[in-house]
């Protein structure tokens, strides 16, 4: 009897170990280790695996997906994926990620086989940044649409205009609230933004205190509110120091503010909703608003301006301001195509790649060899073909070469030219490092931006307010890159 009782103590003990294991096993599953490896014990029958990454995305891509494909020294393995600070998870290659944000990422991947996991992970890590399509340099701040349409801005925010729900400044770029997607063109004035999306329709945001939102009110935004009456039907935009202008199914609105009658209905009221420009309201085939005038090209190619005119900038010979748009002298037997009125002059590009200018001109801004202002168009030196868009800023100008050069003159202070030097210039200059490569452009009071055509943004100029978006406040003479979109 007494041996058999120690064999019954010998047998309940091992029953009891086990008990033991089975809720060790158990308490290993609830804490979400899957195998013997999470706890550091390998059987002596296990073999190495490793895992090799066979297909990635690029470095820097614009893309906010990515694909990997992944294998194992050893097949046929599991595999667990990690993205980031995210959990590992089992996954199989080819393993997809959608939605991706802009900024810095990192994957991981591990094999496993036989309960033995890799601990030596194979990872990868690149970067996702914006590619912009378009931008507009605007007084004191800069926007640009990205490839799926939505909106960044940066620079100065004291109006709310670059659209982020506060009135905080920012030297990078930041992202335009509810504006993600669908924008197809933008344009900014003083203290305020407009937009154009892909459906036609028109909204703004920033400072209302002179009508320029379009709201049907004077209250101020600080995000993205619809312009009245324009929900559809418009196809392009433009906007000057307080006021803008529409061109829509042909016709040219406005709405704003109308000291100078640059609004051209006939008055010098205000607007807070969009109004006909007079005579304009069909054969229009472009627009633009200056600082404190307007400008159009009509299907045939003829111009027509209205507004402030104390520099001649209406180009209609004389220096009377008119609320009602006049031709532009000297333009008869040319046709235009293009045309960007700036502070007080304003340029068109010809259908053969020539550009005039007319107006002020105290600081070379028309590009003619002088600084006497002119009130009919002249002749840009060395300009009069090769050229595939324009841009007037506040005393300078700017033109995009057929071959995707840039070239600027007239000001030069803070180095809005971006040759290197802060000396005005009469006539056209290189501007540094972009002799090619450069598929839109724009001039702002003081500062210059272009995008790149590979979807890159730089820009020169005065950085007083963060409105070069590289991450400081410093000026710059020659273009430097902004930071958050494609080299």
């Amino acid at each position: 009897m007494k041996g058999k009782g120690f064999l019954w103590v010998i047998i309940v003990a091992i029953l009891v170990l086990a008990g033991c294991g089975q809720n060790q096993d158990s308490a290993r599953d609830e804490m979400g280790f899957d195998n013997d490896e999470d706890f550091g014990v390998i059987s002596s029958e296990q073999s190495t695996v490793n895992t090799k990454i066979k297909s990635k995305p690029a470095l820097v891509t614009d893309s906010t997906s990515a694909t990997f494909k992944f294998v194992c020294t050893s097949a046929p393995c599991e595999f667990k994926c990690k993205l980031d600070s995210n959990a590992w998870k089992k996954c199989k290659s080819p393993k997809t990620y959608t939605g991706l944000s802009e900024g810095a990422h990192t994957f991981k991947v591990k094999a496993g086989k036989n309960g033995v996991w890799d601990k030596s992970p194979a990872e990868y890590s690149w970067t996702i940044l914006a590619k912009a399509i378009d931008v507009s340099a605007d007084i004191y701040h800069t926007c640009a649409i990205t490839g799926p349409g939505g909106v960044k801005c940066w620079g100065n925010n004291d109006g709310g205009q670059l659209g982020t729900g506060n009135t905080t400044d920012s030297n990078v770029p930041v992202n335009v609230s509810s504006l993600s997607s669908g924008v197809s063109a933008i344009s900014g004035g003083v203290f305020h933004t407009c937009v154009l999306t892909s459906s036609g329709g028109v909204k703004c945001w920033g400072d209302n205190s002179a009508s320029q939102l379009g709201t049907g009110d004077n209250n101020s935004s600080l995000i993205p509110v619809d312009v009245s009456g324009l929900t559809s039907g418009v196809s392009a935009i433009s906007s000057g120091y307080y006021h803008n202008c529409v061109l829509k199914s042909g016709g040219v609105k406005c709405w704003g503010w109308n000291f100078y009658g640059q609004l051209g209905n006939g008055n010098n009221t205000d607007s807070n909703v969009p109004v006909d420009v007079s005579d304009l309201t069909s054969g229009i085939s472009a627009i633009s608003a200056g600082y404190y005038h307007s400008c159009a090209v009509t299907t045939d190619g003829a111009v027509k301006c209205w507004g402030k005119n104390d520099n001649g900038q209406l180009g209609n010979g004389n220096n009377n301001n008119s609320n009602v748009p006049v031709n532009v002298s000297g333009l008869d037997s040319i046709s235009i195509s293009e045309i960007s009125a700036g502070n007080a002059h304003t340029c068109a590009l010809t259908s053969g790649g020539g550009i005039k200018c007319w107006g002020f001109n105290r600081y070379g801004q028309l590009g003619n060899g002088t600084t006497q202002d002119s009130y009919t168009p002249v002749d840009v030196s060395n300009l009069s073909s090769d050229v595939q868009a324009i841009s007037t800023g506040g005393y300078h100008t700017c033109a995009l070469t057929t071959s995707g050069g840039v070239k600027c003159w007239g000001e030069n202070m803070f180095g809005k030219l971006g040759n290197g030097n802060d000396v005005n210039s009469s006539i056209p200059v290189d501007v540094s490092g972009l002799l090619s490569g450069i598929g839109a452009i724009s001039a702002g009071d003081n500062h210059t931006c272009a995008v790149t055509t590979t979807g890159g943004v730089k820009c020169w100029g005065l950085n007083g307010s963060g409105q070069l978006g590289n991450g400081n406040n410093t000026d710059s003479n020659v273009p430097v890159n902004v930071v958050g979109f494609i080299p």
